[in-house]
């Protein structure tokens, strides 16, 4: 990826191809070790697929050079008027956690499942989220997204429950967390709180930064205990 600064839209590299060979790596690196992958696994497997594919940028974007418009504890935000979009960079070496994860594996989601977050987020809610690239800085491995700016107004939390539950989402708590189960799909959702979705002027409700995961065998019967 060439080196770009401040443009009226940052390229932006599509997430089901991406996202798909990066999961083909872990699972056959799964294979190998006759079991999963690790945080640390599938952070060494990113970065080398990441520099064969050329997906380190070699500038960061103009904007990182000013004060963020927003920060959130996953992101540091900044609005570009002229796309009307965001972009967002995740603190250094931090991708965000994970909804559910196995009493074996740590918390925090890897770069690899951040990026099926967002590959995720786009399939069910809609959203044309495109990962921009990855930077290396002093502090730390950060990951660039940009995501199309929504009007409205925070929906109401009545108004949050009713969209998932009327869809078939059930709700369950965990780690203090209230968190959503769609057993047909095999996700989850969590971090559904007002200032993650936008109650539009058409009535329509738009989730702008959801955790969403997919589950295998063994964290689907973790969620099923916490649902029954």
């Amino acid at each position: 990826m060439s080196a770009h600064g401040n443009s009226s839209k940052t390229p932006g590299i599509p997430l089901p191809q991406l996202v798909a060979s990066l999961r083909s790596s872990c699972e056959a690196a799964a294979r190998f070790q006759g079991g999963f992958t690790y945080y640390a696994e599938e952070l060494g497997i990113f970065r080398t697929f990441a520099k064969q594919n050329k997906l380190f940028l070699t500038q960061a974007p103009a904007e990182l050079e000013r004060t963020p418009d927003d920060e959130g504890n996953e992101h540091q935000v900044w609005f570009c008027p002229q796309s009307s979009t965001f972009l967002k960079a995740t603190w250094p070496n931090h991708f965000g956690m994970l909804v559910v994860h196995r009493h074996d594996e740590e918390p925090a989601a890897s770069p690899i499942a951040y990026l099926e977050r967002w590959h995720l987020h786009n399939e069910l809610f809609g959203d044309s989220v495109e990962f921009i690239g990855a930077l290396e800085t002093p502090d730390g491995l950060r990951l660039l997204i940009s995501q199309p700016a929504i009007q409205g107004n925070p929906a109401t939390e009545e108004q949050i429950n009713d969209f998932f539950t009327e869809s078939g989402w059930r709700p369950f708590m965990i780690d203090n967390n209230l968190a959503y189960f769609d057993s047909k799909r095999r996700l989850v959702v969590s971090d559904t709180h007002r200032g993650n979705i936008i109650l539009m002027e058409d009535g329509l409700l738009a989730p702008i930064d959801l955790r969403v995961q997919a589950l295998t065998d063994t964290l689907i019967a973790i969620v099923q205990k916490l649902t029954s």
